[in-house]
């Protein structure tokens, strides 16, 4: 989808949803091979290669957090069953939007997702519904003229 801004000159690709090369949790988040639907051998994926779901949608530290507390919980986790997805994320300071990978682990007492912070600011990045986007000021212009094709 492209997101942009019907003022200024604001374009954005975004993606929302799953791929359709996704396998199961966690092995999505290493290279996505249902051999190593454990994700144990891939804690950290080496910095040469890309995993499946790519750095700029979730850095190596939170992937590497969501893999051990997934196997840490997985007892509590109903079927093994955790909904992940790529979702769009705005910085409440700078504006900026950028698509990046949502899951939630939903365990006794608990939920667990993971926090994204801006490049820029370090700011915690707010998820958006595609609504929500739609009321959001452009990180350009700051006009709420957003509009999604």
């Amino acid at each position: 989808m492209e997101l942009y801004c019907a003022v200024c000159t604001y374009r954005q690709i975004i993606e929302i949803g799953q791929q359709e090369e996704w396998k199961g949790f966690p092995s999505v988040l290493t290279y996505g091979m249902e051999s190593y639907a454990s994700a144990l051998p891939f804690l950290f994926v080496p910095p040469y290669q890309e995993p499946l779901v790519s750095r700029q949608k979730i850095d190596d530290r939170i992937r590497a957090e969501l893999i051990r507390t997934y196997h840490a919980h997985i007892e509590e986790i109903e079927d093994g069953w955790v909904p992940h997805q790529y979702d769009v994320f705005r910085c409440p300071t700078c504006q900026q939007i950028s698509t990046r990978f949502w899951c939630a682990l939903f365990l006794k007492g608990a939920i667990i997702e993971p926090v994204h912070r801006c490049e820029q600011d370090d700011s915690v990045l707010v998820r958006l519904s595609l609504d929500e986007l739609t009321q959001t000021p452009c990180p350009s212009c700051a006009e709420q003229t957003l509009e999604i094709r």
